[in-house]
Protein backbone atom coordinates (compact mmCIF):
# COMPACT_ATOMS: atom_id res chain seq x y z
CA UNK A 1 0.00 0.00 0.00
CA UNK A 2 3.20 2.15 0.07
CA UNK A 3 2.50 5.60 -1.83
CA UNK A 4 -1.44 5.06 -1.97
CA UNK A 5 -1.85 8.64 0.51
CA UNK A 6 0.07 10.88 -2.36
CA UNK A 7 -1.97 9.00 -5.62
CA UNK A 8 -5.15 9.61 -4.35
CA UNK A 9 -4.44 12.81 -3.21
CA UNK A 10 -3.13 13.58 -6.98
CA UNK A 11 -6.20 11.93 -7.97
CA UNK A 12 -9.20 13.80 -5.91
CA UNK A 13 -7.28 17.49 -6.14
CA UNK A 14 -4.83 17.91 -8.15
CA UNK A 15 -5.78 15.68 -11.14
CA UNK A 16 -8.58 17.26 -12.23
CA UNK A 17 -8.25 21.18 -10.89
CA UNK A 18 -9.07 22.20 -14.72
CA UNK A 19 -12.26 20.46 -14.31
CA UNK A 20 -13.21 21.44 -11.61
CA UNK A 21 -12.87 25.00 -12.26
CA UNK A 22 -15.07 24.49 -15.43
CA UNK A 23 -17.84 23.14 -13.44
CA UNK A 24 -18.32 25.41 -10.78
CA UNK A 25 -17.54 28.44 -12.95
CA UNK A 26 -20.88 30.62 -13.53
CA UNK A 27 -23.13 28.30 -10.93
CA UNK A 28 -24.46 30.91 -8.63
CA UNK A 29 -24.69 29.24 -5.11
CA UNK A 30 -28.44 28.84 -4.01
CA UNK A 31 -29.32 31.26 -1.05
CA UNK A 32 -30.07 29.96 2.41
CA UNK A 33 -32.83 28.75 4.33
CA UNK A 34 -34.29 32.59 3.95
CA UNK A 35 -34.73 31.89 0.83
CA UNK A 36 -33.52 29.60 -1.33
CA UNK A 37 -34.06 30.17 -5.11
CA UNK A 38 -31.93 27.47 -6.80
CA UNK A 39 -32.08 23.48 -6.09
CA UNK A 40 -28.75 22.39 -7.81
CA UNK A 41 -28.22 18.10 -8.48
CA UNK A 42 -24.96 16.71 -9.44
CA UNK A 43 -25.48 14.16 -11.96
CA UNK A 44 -22.99 11.66 -13.94
CA UNK A 45 -23.44 12.92 -17.50
CA UNK A 46 -22.43 14.11 -21.02
CA UNK A 47 -23.69 16.23 -22.97
CA UNK A 48 -25.99 16.83 -26.37
CA UNK A 49 -25.23 20.39 -27.54
CA UNK A 50 -25.32 22.47 -24.65
CA UNK A 51 -28.18 20.45 -22.57
CA UNK A 52 -26.63 18.06 -19.98
CA UNK A 53 -27.57 14.32 -21.21
CA UNK A 54 -29.40 12.30 -18.22
CA UNK A 55 -30.33 9.06 -17.47
CA UNK A 56 -32.04 6.64 -15.26
CA UNK A 57 -33.84 7.80 -12.41
CA UNK A 58 -32.42 11.41 -13.44
CA UNK A 59 -33.54 11.11 -17.20
CA UNK A 60 -37.16 9.78 -15.81
CA UNK A 61 -37.47 12.84 -13.39
CA UNK A 62 -37.02 14.98 -15.99
CA UNK A 63 -38.95 13.75 -18.54
CA UNK A 64 -42.04 13.82 -16.70
CA UNK A 65 -41.14 17.05 -14.41
CA UNK A 66 -42.65 16.15 -11.32
CA UNK A 67 -39.44 17.69 -9.52
CA UNK A 68 -39.29 20.71 -11.60
CA UNK A 69 -43.26 21.65 -11.29
CA UNK A 70 -42.88 20.79 -7.55
CA UNK A 71 -40.49 23.06 -7.34
CA UNK A 72 -41.77 26.36 -9.18
CA UNK A 73 -44.44 26.20 -7.12
CA UNK A 74 -42.77 27.02 -4.45
CA UNK A 75 -40.63 29.40 -6.76
CA UNK A 76 -37.64 27.75 -6.92
CA UNK A 77 -35.62 26.60 -10.11
CA UNK A 78 -33.85 23.12 -10.80
CA UNK A 79 -30.25 23.14 -12.14
CA UNK A 80 -28.68 19.96 -12.95
CA UNK A 81 -24.62 20.18 -12.16
CA UNK A 82 -22.95 18.04 -14.74
CA UNK A 83 -20.26 16.20 -13.10
CA UNK A 84 -18.14 14.08 -16.33
CA UNK A 85 -17.57 10.59 -15.82
CA UNK A 86 -14.13 11.12 -15.74
CA UNK A 87 -13.74 13.24 -12.41
CA UNK A 88 -17.17 12.39 -10.80
CA UNK A 89 -15.44 11.99 -7.31
CA UNK A 90 -13.65 15.02 -6.91
CA UNK A 91 -16.04 17.24 -8.53
CA UNK A 92 -18.84 16.29 -6.61
CA UNK A 93 -17.05 15.98 -3.70
CA UNK A 94 -15.88 19.64 -3.99
CA UNK A 95 -18.80 21.15 -5.34
CA UNK A 96 -20.46 19.66 -1.33
CA UNK A 97 -17.41 20.98 0.64
CA UNK A 98 -18.32 24.39 -1.31
CA UNK A 99 -21.98 24.03 -0.54
CA UNK A 100 -22.30 24.63 -4.23
CA UNK A 101 -24.70 21.80 -4.59
CA UNK A 102 -27.78 20.64 -2.50
CA UNK A 103 -28.12 17.00 -3.97
CA UNK A 104 -26.11 14.06 -6.12
CA UNK A 105 -25.93 11.15 -7.14
CA UNK A 106 -23.10 8.98 -7.19
CA UNK A 107 -21.16 6.06 -5.90
CA UNK A 108 -19.77 4.91 -2.21
CA UNK A 109 -15.58 5.67 -1.90
CA UNK A 110 -15.92 9.45 -3.17
CA UNK A 111 -19.41 9.76 -0.33
CA UNK A 112 -16.85 7.80 2.22
CA UNK A 113 -14.05 9.91 1.70
CA UNK A 114 -15.66 13.01 2.02
CA UNK A 115 -17.86 12.14 4.96
CA UNK A 116 -14.33 11.01 6.85
CA UNK A 117 -13.28 14.66 6.39
CA UNK A 118 -13.30 17.84 8.31
CA UNK A 119 -15.47 19.19 5.73
CA UNK A 120 -19.07 21.32 7.10
CA UNK A 121 -20.68 19.79 3.83
CA UNK A 122 -20.83 16.30 4.76
CA UNK A 123 -23.69 14.24 3.47
CA UNK A 124 -26.30 11.55 3.63
CA UNK A 125 -27.99 8.99 1.51
CA UNK A 126 -31.15 9.19 1.11
CA UNK A 127 -32.03 6.95 -1.50
CA UNK A 128 -29.85 4.11 -3.14
CA UNK A 129 -29.34 3.46 -6.51
CA UNK A 130 -28.44 -0.19 -7.87
CA UNK A 131 -25.01 -2.06 -6.59
CA UNK A 132 -22.76 -1.97 -9.56
CA UNK A 133 -20.19 -4.83 -10.73
CA UNK A 134 -16.17 -4.73 -11.34
CA UNK A 135 -14.34 -6.96 -13.69
CA UNK A 136 -10.50 -7.93 -14.00
CA UNK A 137 -9.80 -8.84 -17.72
CA UNK A 138 -6.86 -9.64 -19.51
CA UNK A 139 -5.92 -9.97 -23.03
CA UNK A 140 -7.71 -12.33 -24.94
CA UNK A 141 -4.45 -14.78 -25.38
CA UNK A 142 -2.99 -14.49 -21.71
CA UNK A 143 -3.02 -17.70 -19.97
CA UNK A 144 -3.79 -16.38 -16.54
CA UNK A 145 -7.11 -17.18 -14.85
CA UNK A 146 -7.02 -15.75 -11.28
CA UNK A 147 -5.29 -12.27 -9.73
CA UNK A 148 -2.76 -14.63 -8.68
CA UNK A 149 -1.30 -15.39 -12.18
CA UNK A 150 -1.08 -11.67 -12.54
CA UNK A 151 1.62 -11.33 -9.84
CA UNK A 152 4.52 -9.08 -10.97
CA UNK A 153 2.96 -8.16 -13.99
CA UNK A 154 1.30 -4.91 -15.33
CA UNK A 155 -1.81 -4.11 -13.51
CA UNK A 156 -4.44 -1.05 -14.65
CA UNK A 157 -6.58 0.50 -12.14
CA UNK A 158 -7.77 4.14 -12.09
CA UNK A 159 -7.16 4.57 -8.52
CA UNK A 160 -9.38 6.58 -6.36
CA UNK A 161 -12.66 5.21 -7.80
CA UNK A 162 -15.26 3.64 -6.60
CA UNK A 163 -14.11 0.22 -8.49
CA UNK A 164 -10.63 0.20 -6.57
CA UNK A 165 -12.39 -1.02 -2.79
CA UNK A 166 -13.44 -4.41 -4.87
CA UNK A 167 -9.88 -4.96 -6.19
CA UNK A 168 -8.28 -4.01 -2.93
CA UNK A 169 -10.52 -6.67 -1.30
CA UNK A 170 -9.68 -9.28 -3.84
CA UNK A 171 -6.07 -8.66 -3.09
CA UNK A 172 -6.44 -8.95 0.48
CA UNK A 173 -8.03 -11.51 0.13
CA UNK A 174 -5.23 -13.50 -1.83
CA UNK A 175 -2.71 -12.29 0.70
CA UNK A 176 -1.77 -10.02 -1.61
CA UNK A 177 -0.77 -5.94 -2.40
CA UNK A 178 -0.46 -3.33 -4.67
CA UNK A 179 3.53 -3.85 -4.64
CA UNK A 180 3.14 -7.79 -5.72
CA UNK A 181 2.32 -6.10 -9.19
CA UNK A 182 3.31 -3.56 -11.46
CA UNK A 183 0.62 -0.74 -11.36
CA UNK A 184 -0.62 1.32 -13.71
CA UNK A 185 -3.10 4.24 -12.74
CA UNK A 186 -4.63 5.01 -15.47
CA UNK A 187 -8.44 5.97 -16.39
CA UNK A 188 -10.61 3.08 -18.21
CA UNK A 189 -10.51 4.26 -21.29
CA UNK A 190 -6.66 4.27 -21.53
CA UNK A 191 -6.90 0.91 -19.48
CA UNK A 192 -9.17 -0.92 -22.53
CA UNK A 193 -6.58 0.46 -24.88
CA UNK A 194 -3.89 -1.06 -22.70
CA UNK A 195 -5.12 -4.52 -22.55
CA UNK A 196 -6.55 -4.59 -25.94
CA UNK A 197 -2.67 -4.34 -27.33
CA UNK A 198 -1.04 -6.31 -25.12
CA UNK A 199 0.52 -2.92 -22.87
CA UNK A 200 -0.99 -4.44 -19.87
CA UNK A 201 -1.29 -7.43 -18.70
CA UNK A 202 -4.48 -7.41 -16.79
CA UNK A 203 -7.07 -4.92 -16.12
CA UNK A 204 -9.52 -3.94 -13.50
CA UNK A 205 -12.26 -2.12 -14.43
CA UNK A 206 -16.26 -1.47 -14.70
CA UNK A 207 -16.44 -1.94 -18.27
CA UNK A 208 -15.57 -5.15 -19.38
CA UNK A 209 -18.30 -6.71 -21.49
CA UNK A 210 -17.42 -4.50 -24.92
CA UNK A 211 -13.78 -5.61 -24.58
CA UNK A 212 -15.07 -9.19 -24.54
CA UNK A 213 -17.44 -8.34 -27.38
CA UNK A 214 -14.79 -7.05 -29.43
CA UNK A 215 -12.67 -10.27 -28.93
CA UNK A 216 -9.91 -8.20 -27.59
CA UNK A 217 -9.98 -9.50 -23.41
CA UNK A 218 -11.37 -11.75 -21.28
CA UNK A 219 -12.84 -11.78 -18.17
CA UNK A 220 -12.00 -13.97 -15.97
CA UNK A 221 -12.93 -12.83 -12.05
CA UNK A 222 -15.60 -10.47 -11.24
CA UNK A 223 -18.15 -8.95 -7.79
CA UNK A 224 -21.27 -10.52 -10.00
CA UNK A 225 -20.46 -14.03 -7.82
CA UNK A 226 -19.53 -12.08 -4.45
CA UNK A 227 -21.29 -11.48 -1.48
CA UNK A 228 -23.35 -7.99 -2.27
CA UNK A 229 -20.40 -5.83 -0.06
CA UNK A 230 -18.01 -6.35 -3.03
CA UNK A 231 -20.08 -4.45 -5.57
CA UNK A 232 -20.19 -0.58 -5.55
CA UNK A 233 -23.39 1.25 -4.34
CA UNK A 234 -24.23 4.37 -4.11
CA UNK A 235 -27.52 6.19 -4.85
CA UNK A 236 -28.97 10.24 -3.92
CA UNK A 237 -26.84 11.92 -1.63
CA UNK A 238 -28.53 15.08 0.07
CA UNK A 239 -26.05 17.82 1.86
CA UNK A 240 -26.91 17.20 5.80
CA UNK A 241 -27.40 21.26 6.00
CA UNK A 242 -29.41 21.54 3.37
CA UNK A 243 -31.78 18.35 4.93
CA UNK A 244 -31.69 19.99 8.22
CA UNK A 245 -32.50 23.46 6.78
CA UNK A 246 -35.25 22.61 3.63
CA UNK A 247 -36.82 19.54 4.91
CA UNK A 248 -40.30 19.87 3.11
CA UNK A 249 -37.68 20.29 -0.49
CA UNK A 250 -35.87 17.54 0.26
CA UNK A 251 -38.75 15.57 0.66
CA UNK A 252 -39.67 16.24 -2.64
CA UNK A 253 -37.01 15.42 -4.59
CA UNK A 254 -36.93 11.90 -2.69
CA UNK A 255 -40.80 12.08 -3.49
CA UNK A 256 -40.15 12.93 -7.37
CA UNK A 257 -36.95 9.61 -7.62
CA UNK A 258 -39.55 7.23 -5.82
CA UNK A 259 -41.92 8.23 -8.16
CA UNK A 260 -39.06 7.66 -10.90
CA UNK A 261 -38.35 4.42 -9.91
CA UNK A 262 -41.60 3.09 -9.94
CA UNK A 263 -42.15 4.11 -13.19
CA UNK A 264 -39.02 2.30 -14.50
CA UNK A 265 -39.41 -0.73 -12.44
CA UNK A 266 -42.74 -1.81 -14.60
CA UNK A 267 -41.16 -4.24 -17.52
CA UNK A 268 -43.07 -2.22 -19.80
CA UNK A 269 -40.78 0.77 -19.43
CA UNK A 270 -37.40 -0.97 -19.73
CA UNK A 271 -36.92 -1.00 -23.42
CA UNK A 272 -36.13 2.84 -23.14
CA UNK A 273 -34.29 2.58 -20.02
CA UNK A 274 -32.05 0.41 -21.66
CA UNK A 275 -31.73 2.73 -25.17
CA UNK A 276 -30.92 5.13 -22.97
CA UNK A 277 -27.84 3.16 -22.05
CA UNK A 278 -26.77 3.06 -25.83
CA UNK A 279 -26.53 6.95 -26.44
CA UNK A 280 -22.64 6.96 -25.80
CA UNK A 281 -22.02 4.02 -28.40
CA UNK A 282 -22.58 1.41 -26.45
CA UNK A 283 -24.45 -1.61 -28.33
CA UNK A 284 -28.16 -2.38 -26.84
CA UNK A 285 -27.09 -5.82 -26.04
CA UNK A 286 -24.17 -5.33 -24.56
CA UNK A 287 -26.60 -2.89 -21.82
CA UNK A 288 -29.15 -5.38 -21.88
CA UNK A 289 -26.63 -8.06 -20.71
CA UNK A 290 -25.60 -5.60 -17.73
CA UNK A 291 -29.30 -5.33 -16.57
CA UNK A 292 -29.89 -8.71 -16.95
CA UNK A 293 -26.91 -10.43 -15.84
CA UNK A 294 -28.41 -11.45 -12.09
CA UNK A 295 -31.29 -13.13 -11.10
CA UNK A 296 -33.39 -10.13 -9.60
CA UNK A 297 -36.60 -8.84 -10.96
CA UNK A 298 -36.76 -5.89 -12.92
CA UNK A 299 -38.61 -4.41 -10.20
CA UNK A 300 -36.44 -5.59 -7.55
CA UNK A 301 -33.49 -3.56 -9.36
CA UNK A 302 -35.40 -0.75 -8.96
CA UNK A 303 -35.87 -0.59 -5.44
CA UNK A 304 -35.23 2.34 -3.59
CA UNK A 305 -35.88 0.51 0.67
CA UNK A 306 -32.74 0.64 2.32
CA UNK A 307 -31.97 -3.36 3.02
CA UNK A 308 -30.15 -4.15 5.91
CA UNK A 309 -27.29 -5.23 3.64
CA UNK A 310 -26.55 -1.85 2.34
CA UNK A 311 -25.95 -0.91 5.80
CA UNK A 312 -23.21 -3.72 6.52
CA UNK A 313 -21.79 -3.14 2.91
CA UNK A 314 -21.01 0.65 4.23
CA UNK A 315 -19.92 -0.21 7.66
CA UNK A 316 -17.25 -2.87 5.66
CA UNK A 317 -16.53 -0.37 3.71
CA UNK A 318 -15.42 2.40 5.53
CA UNK A 319 -13.66 0.27 7.70
CA UNK A 320 -11.49 -1.17 4.68
CA UNK A 321 -11.18 2.29 3.28
CA UNK A 322 -9.51 3.36 6.69
CA UNK A 323 -7.32 0.11 6.95
CA UNK A 324 -6.23 0.34 3.21
CA UNK A 325 -5.34 4.57 3.78
CA UNK A 326 -7.81 5.53 1.96
CA UNK A 327 -9.12 7.60 4.43
CA UNK A 328 -7.82 8.47 7.83
CA UNK A 329 -11.10 9.85 9.71
CA UNK A 330 -14.23 7.66 10.95
CA UNK A 331 -17.67 7.23 9.21
CA UNK A 332 -20.53 6.89 11.01
CA UNK A 333 -22.82 5.11 9.26
CA UNK A 334 -25.99 5.29 11.19
CA UNK A 335 -25.59 9.10 10.34
CA UNK A 336 -24.46 8.00 6.72
CA UNK A 337 -27.80 6.34 5.48
CA UNK A 338 -31.33 7.66 6.09
CA UNK A 339 -34.29 6.21 4.77
CA UNK A 340 -36.75 8.44 6.79
CA UNK A 341 -37.47 10.26 3.54
CA UNK A 342 -37.98 6.95 1.57
CA UNK A 343 -40.53 5.75 3.55
CA UNK A 344 -42.38 8.76 3.90
CA UNK A 345 -42.32 8.56 0.10
CA UNK A 346 -43.26 5.38 -0.55
CA UNK A 347 -46.36 6.16 2.11
CA UNK A 348 -47.17 9.29 0.65
CA UNK A 349 -47.35 7.30 -3.17
CA UNK A 350 -48.96 4.29 -1.31
CA UNK A 351 -46.25 2.28 -2.51
CA UNK A 352 -45.37 0.93 1.10
CA UNK A 353 -46.19 -2.44 -0.15
CA UNK A 354 -45.07 -2.58 -3.47
CA UNK A 355 -41.01 -3.67 -2.86
CA UNK A 356 -39.66 -6.41 -0.38
CA UNK A 357 -37.05 -4.85 1.22
CA UNK A 358 -35.80 -8.15 2.01
CA UNK A 359 -35.29 -8.47 -2.14
CA UNK A 360 -32.22 -7.04 -2.49
CA UNK A 361 -30.54 -6.20 -5.50
CA UNK A 362 -27.76 -6.52 -7.31
CA UNK A 363 -25.80 -5.54 -11.13
CA UNK A 364 -25.80 -2.54 -12.61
Amino acid sequence: MTGFNSSRRGVLAGGFAAALGVALSGCSVSKDKAGITTLKIAVVSSFAGQKVRLSGLDYVVDKFGWLREGLEKKGIKLEYFPAPNSAVGPIVNEAFANHQIQFAGYSDLPSIILNASNTTGKTKLVLPGNPSDSYLVVPVGSTAKSIEDLKGKRLAIHRGRPWELPLLRLLTSKGLTYEDFQIFNINPDAGAAAVATGGVDGLFTISAFGLEDKGVAKIIWSTADQPLDWKSWGGQWVSRKFLSDQPDIAQLVVDSYVRAAHWISDEKNKDEIVLLGTRNGTPEHIVRRTYDQSNISWKDRWSPRFPPELYTHYREASAFAKQNGIITGDVDVDALLDDSLVEKALKTLSLETYWDASKFKTGA
